[in-house]
């Protein structure tokens, strides 16, 4: 199992359903995507101050989908982090903005 199907086992289910975005596999809560998986990398859907933090940790980077073109409020994780928490955290994070 790969290192995303294992994120997705976690995380599927109840409101949490698979997608479709920009051509890689998401989780989305309804209807509101919260994680990506995007070249092989994780992509969350994060608070600005979660995001602040990861990043002055050498965690996570802005998400750039296309080069030089910032994705706002969305970051690529590291490995080194607990993915399954950040994964609930952003999913927590998408569900509590509402629909």
């Amino acid at each position: 199992m790969t290192a995303w199907e294992e994120l997705v086992a976690g995380a599927e289910g109840g409101p949490v359903s698979r997608g479709s975005m920009f051509g890689s596999q998401g989780l989305r809560t309804g209807r509101k995507f919260f994680a990506i998986w995007w070249q092989e990398q994780l992509v969350l859907k994060l608070p600005p101050d979660r995001q602040e933090s990861l990043a002055a940790a050498g965690h996570a980077v802005p998400f750039e989908p296309m080069g030089g073109r910032r994705m706002n409020g969305w970051v690529v994780v590291d490995g080194s982090v607990d993915r399954p928490s950040l994964v609930e955290e952003a999913r927590a994070f998408v569900a509590a903005q509402g629909s």
